[in-house]
């Protein structure tokens, strides 16, 4: 609000009180006879805490013992790259209280996050234990990338440049073993990979690795891409 300057001075110069500002007539407009119409009041938006785009689906990760933050989106160099909801993931809590650490801390579409995650804590985890006799420690997945080509030769968008894919290149267990997917050390190790590959066409509807194409000889890759009407079908190779 606006107010005209007075001259204090002068006022208490004369013993009078001093009077009051003079409002200017900016809020209202005179009308011909001398009515005036009051100015409407002035729109005062109320400014709102920022709010996740998919602050439920964020909860679900705390709630499972993920850690994670809302993050802005990456940047996208290429058209049709993009996250909707990214989240970057830094662990993976267990059932027994040891986390699974995820250094290369990938940023994910956050609906993708919860059913990699979820995947990780109830099939590789207690897996890599029972066939292995060593929890997991690590994994290995590369960050995101807005690649090319964009678009599938089915048309579909990259999964990649979406967040709605992840590339697991190595598995680290608690006592130091390095299982590197495409290279495994031995029969069990090699047992442990087929196994979670194979199980993985449960969770995701893209699962390939090697022996699939030349790109994927040494990671699985996992994706939520909808391959057609509806998530049933799969590509499992």
């Amino acid at each position: 609000m606006i107010w005209a300057s007075v001259s204090w001075a002068d006022a208490g110069a004369s013993g009078q009180p001093p009077l009051p500002p003079i409002r200017p007539p900016s809020s209202s407009e005179t009308q011909p006879g001398g009515g005036t119409t009051p100015a409407p009041p002035p729109s005062i938006a109320t400014p709102l805490a920022p709010q996740p785009a998919d602050a439920e689906c964020f909860a679900e990760l705390r709630a499972n013992h993920i850690e994670a933050e809302i993050v802005p989106a990456p940047p996208a160099p290429l058209a049709d790259c993009g996250i909707a909801e990214p989240v970057r993931l830094s662990s993976i809590g267990l059932a027994n209280g040891a986390t699974i650490d995820m250094p290369d801390r990938p940023i994910l579409d956050c609906a993708f996050a919860v059913t990699f995650t979820e995947f990780a804590q109830d099939l590789m985890a207690p897996l890599a234990t029972a066939m292995l006799g060593s929890g997991i420690v690590a994994l290995a997945t590369g960050g995101y990338s807005c690649r090319s080509p964009i678009r599938l030769p089915s048309g579909n968008p990259n999964p990649h440049a979406k967040g709605i894919a992840i590339d697991l290149s190595a598995i680290t267990l608690a006592d130091r073993r390095r299982i590197a997917i495409g290279h495994e050390a031995n029969s069990a190790e090699a047992l442990f990979a087929r196994t979670i590959r194979q199980a993985a066409c449960g969770w995701f509807t893209t699962v390939l690795g090697p022996g699939a194409d030349a790109a994927h000889a040494e990671h699985f890759h996992f994706d939520i891409l909808r391959h057609g009407a509806s998530d049933n079908y799969r590509i499992c190779e």
